[in-house]
């Protein structure tokens, strides 16, 4: 019994096979493409977000009154906003007064926790943003 590979209107096509083997050597590779573009992506939105973050907790820290638990929550806030989880936020120095003239917040996000889809061809990456600003200091 030999029957002819048909397709769904029951019409013989002698390119059936033809295209069920490039579908299998072509998807593989345009997935790959897809979801690698999409990574990279949210790797660029998360260095941004990192550095966007530093600079918000700096310009909290300028501000007469802050305190660096005032900067932390400000660089949590947006980093947060944006789906990044794991964070750690440095405040230096970690003790300032009105005579403290230069407030530095650095932020450090680790790329491994923050990724949609886990990845095998990279070791764990920490991106790194940092801004120090002058205090407002009434003289």
């Amino acid at each position: 019994m030999n029957r002819k590979p048909t397709t769904l209107c029951g019409i013989y096509s002698p390119r059936a096979a033809t295209l069920s083997v490039e579908m299998a050597l072509c998807l593989p590779i345009l997935l790959t493409v897809l979801f690698g573009s999409y990574e990279l992506a949210r790797a660029n939105m998360i260095l941004h977000s990192t550095e966007s973050a530093a600079y918000e907790g700096a310009r909290t820290g300028i501000l007469p009154g802050a305190t660096p638990e005032k900067i932390r929550e400000s660089a949590r806030v947006l980093l947060t906003a944006v789906g990044i989880h794991n964070f750690t936020v440095e405040v230096d120095p970690p003790a300032f007064d009105e005579r403290t003239e230069n407030v530095s917040v650095t932020v450090l996000v680790p790329f491994r926790e923050n990724m949609s889809f886990p990845a095998f061809f990279m070791n764990n990456p920490t991106f790194r943003g940092k801004c120090q600003l002058s205090r407002e200091i009434a003289r």
